[in-house]
């Protein structure tokens, strides 16, 4: 470093601990207190950080922020729950088979999450619209309905 820039260290340091015996003093007191603060920057610096103001006339209308492709929080519908570390895998991928080819327009997914393995099913934005598949997977399998719930999750949307 330079002896310029350890000196003045030292007595930024110095007068600090003498205002800190007198006053307490924040970073905040001392921003706004009207003392000035100067910051020198490079033009290219300042270029690259700065957005570049477009005209007014050129004014481009923004479309609300939705994801697209990616994931966000919604509702899944459970249909299989067992934590039994012989069977419950095999069961779970059995009825992802069997409602797969019932229902192919919605995704089903096999998860384990120690010590449970579950089969959910859809990507539903609303739990309306997780309910009136509930709804369906409970007419077309009665012998599941005990266990079919709407469950929140992250889930993956594509548009």
């Amino acid at each position: 470093m330079k002896p310029t820039v350890i000196l003045s260290l030292l007595l930024a340091g110095t007068s600090a601990t003498i205002q800190a015996e007198t006053e307490i003093v924040t970073i905040v007191d001392h921003i706004t207190s009207g003392n000035s603060n100067i910051v020198t920057q490079p033009d290219e610096m300042l270029k690259r950080l700065l957005p570049v103001e477009s005209p007014v006339e050129e004014e481009v209308k923004e479309e609300p922020v939705r994801p697209v492709n990616g994931r966000m929080a919604g509702y899944r519908v459970q249909v299989f729950s067992d934590n039994n570390a012989r069977t419950a895998k095999n069961e779970a991928r059995s009825k992802q088979r069997v409602i797969s080819s019932r229902f192919p327009k919605y995704q089903t997914y096999v998860m384990y999450t120690s010590p449970y393995w579950r089969l959910k099913v859809g990507d539903f934005r609303t739990q309306q619209e997780a309910n009136a598949a509930a709804d369906e997977l409970r007419k077309a399998f009665p012998s599941y309905s005990k266990e079919i719930r709407v469950v929140r999750d992250r889930v993956n949307i594509h548009e």
